[in-house]
């Protein structure tokens, strides 16, 4: 097949280079997609290049230069969806279309009407009803744009998770809704474990992470360790807030925030050089970080929320309630404190990524968008 695919953002080299849950599932999904068939990918312009060849991926760049948000620049995003649009003018012989975000939703419905091609959505998590709760006044945009999206011709939505798969089906017919998790791209990083009692947290720094609790529950902590150490990376709206709630609670020897880390081999040293993992966040369509821990035997602590229990496997880590700081901090204690339980979960964890290799996803993806034309 011919597949395009539509995303806000994509890397231009393959050490990662990108800022979230979002472009890395596209990433890893376009390239192993390419093993079976040709694979163009339509994306934001972030420097110079016109367009680019990312191993058997072809990347074409569209819009004004345009780098990353999450909320808010709506001129820049409008002119790339409206350049992402019009490039049905170079493209051929296209058989499917897939958007990967809110933003490229109608961009790749749109561009398939043009194409005359089928059109799926990679579905990360169902928003409507939430945006302005989840990212301010400006949400009104998405959802006009998810309710839009949501009530046209779609031939497949392909969710992470089947609690995004059942969220979905609330609004689409169920036999259009798949569920194929995403693949998790397993780092092979060396680091020895701190011999400071450490925590690691990779978030973008908005309200719905929740990092605020995790400072919260540091400050708890430190009264029974004193020399807890809290490695917070990514950078959001927020991050002044918790930089001064740090302050507040005198965290500051504490709390060190490493801002947006450029490598992901880098991120991924930090998490397997801390003994927790930490999630604070009550929303998430999947949570691949979380798996990316459990390869690295380092248990996490998350907030209870579906979508993560079920990446989880509900095993190789410790829930408590969202927004829950105290039990926050005793679940961390816990794992500090009980060798045997925390070994028990390092096991549980190594056992649980084996369902989410690039091959057993990659299989799974291709079956389902060759099922469109069977």
């Amino acid at each position: 097949m011919n597949i395009v695919v539509v995303t806000e953002y994509f890397p231009s080299s393959d050490s990662l280079d990108i800022k979230g849950g979002v472009e890395v599932c596209c990433f890893n999904e376009a390239l192993e997609l390419s093993k079976y068939h040709k694979v163009t990918v339509l994306t934001s312009r972030e420097g110079e290049l016109e367009e680019f060849n990312l191993g058997d991926v072809h990347v074409i760049c569209c819009g004004d230069e345009h780098g990353y948000v999450q909320k808010g620049s709506f001129t820049s995003r409008l002119k790339f969806m409206k350049d992402a649009v019009n490039k049905h003018e170079i493209l051929e012989d296209v058989d499917l279309v897939v958007g990967y975000n809110f933003i490229t939703y109608p961009v790749a419905y749109k561009l398939s009407k043009k194409l005359n091609s089928k059109v799926a959505l990679r579905y990360h998590d169902v928003w409507v009803g939430e945006w302005t709760k989840n990212v301010g006044f400006t949400g009104l945009f998405g959802e006009i744009l998810e309710r839009y999206i949501l009530k046209q011709d779609i031939d497949l939505y392909l969710a992470v998770s089947n609690f995004t798969a059942n969220n979905l089906k609330k609004f689409v017919p169920e036999d259009r809704v798949k569920t194929i998790h995403n693949i998790v791209d397993f780092p092979q990083v060396e680091s020895e474990k701190d011999t400071t009692p450490t925590i690691s947290c990779v978030a973008r720094l908005v309200e719905y992470k929740r990092v605020n609790d995790l400072i919260e529950a540091v400050s708890l902590i430190k009264d029974e360790i004193p020399n807890i150490k809290c490695k917070i990376i990514g950078t959001g709206p927020e991050e002044s807030n918790l930089k001064e709630l740090t302050r507040q609670l005198n965290l500051e020897e504490n709390i060190e925030f490493l801002g947006f880390v450029e490598e992901h081999d880098d991120v991924m040293k930090v998490i397997n050089s801390s003994q927790v993992f930490c999630l604070p966040s009550i929303v998430e369509g999947f949570g691949i970080v979380i798996i990316e821990a459990q390869s690295l035997e380092t248990p996490f602590v998350a907030a209870r929320i579906p979508p993560v229990v079920e990446s989880s496997g509900d095993c190789g880590g410790l829930f408590f309630e969202p927004k829950n700081y105290e039990e926050l901090s005793l679940q961390i204690l816990r794992l500090l404190n009980d060798e045997d339980l925390y070994k028990k979960l390092q096991l549980e964890g190594l056992e649980n990524k084996d369902k989410y290799t690039k091959k057993v996803i990659g299989e799974k993806l291709n079956n389902a968008y060759e099922s469109l034309f069977s």
